[in-house]
């Protein structure tokens, strides 16, 4: 085998593996949160996704315009998955036919055209669309799972309400903007080794792993010790 060819079938190999790594568990915890680089479908765009929970009530997302009109929530209600978003104040929502809270994998897909908002459930489709004299949706804010960080300003957040809305618990795998895996910014009390990431936690004495702007760090700040791996003694 030449080395081109080992080269595409190694790339290959990679991509299935990470592909298969790209998840997120949520505990369902007070504070919890995963940021995400802002989705722009402000116009246009396709968001999927594939997660299981067995909450009737939680935030699986949300993003919004900084606090004015515009917002797009998805959550678990009364176990089915329901969408809600607003245009220059011109809200609705769809609510999924099917049951969501069984602790089964589904895969859901939100796909923004113009003033048409849809909600793809396991291939079912739930659609609206609002009259707004503004044509596209504002989007600000960075795109928020499974909670809304608390450093966030109430009065930022275009729906406030969001932060009554119970955290996600359960598992949330292969968030695609279109065909494109996004860059996740950060996240609190998300165990992060199933991202893949932080599977070999090559911290030591004590350091805990973390995921900053997609890439693996070593905390040691709950540690006596500092360096790249928390493996340098600290001075007295």
């Amino acid at each position: 085998m030449d080395v081109l060819a080992f080269s595409l079938r190694l790339q290959a190999l990679l991509s299935v593996l990470l592909g298969a790594a790209s998840g997120l568990d949520f505990l369902g915890t007070s504070g919890q949160w995963a940021r995400y680089l802002r989705w722009d479908a402000s116009t246009r765009g396709d968001l999927s996704l594939r997660f299981k929970t067995a909450a009737s009530e939680a935030l699986l997302l949300y993003f919004d315009d900084g606090g004015y009109c515009d917002y797009l929530q998805l959550a678990v209600a009364e176990g089915r998955l329901r969408l809600r978003f607003s245009i220059d104040c011109a809200e609705t929502s769809v609510v999924s036919d099917r049951r969501v809270d069984d602790g089964s994998w589904h895969r859901a897909v939100l796909s923004r055209y113009d003033l048409r908002t849809a909600l793809v459930l396991d291939g079912q489709v739930k659609a609206d669309e609002v009259r707004p004299q503004r044509r596209y949706m504002k989007i600000v804010s960075d795109l928020f799972l499974g909670g809304v960080p608390l450093d966030v300003r109430s009065e930022a957040l275009t729906l406030p309400s969001v932060r009554d809305t119970p955290p996600f618990r359960g598992s949330v795998a292969d968030l695609r903007y279109g065909a494109s895996e996004p860059v996740l910014l950060g996240s609190l009390r998300v165990p992060l080794e199933s991202e893949g990431r932080c599977s070999v936690n090559r911290c030591q004495n004590g350091g805990s792993c973390l995921v900053v702007d997609g890439e693996p760090l070593c905390d040691c700040s709950k540690t006596e010790y500092k360096g790249l791996f928390c493996d340098e003694g600290t001075l007295d």
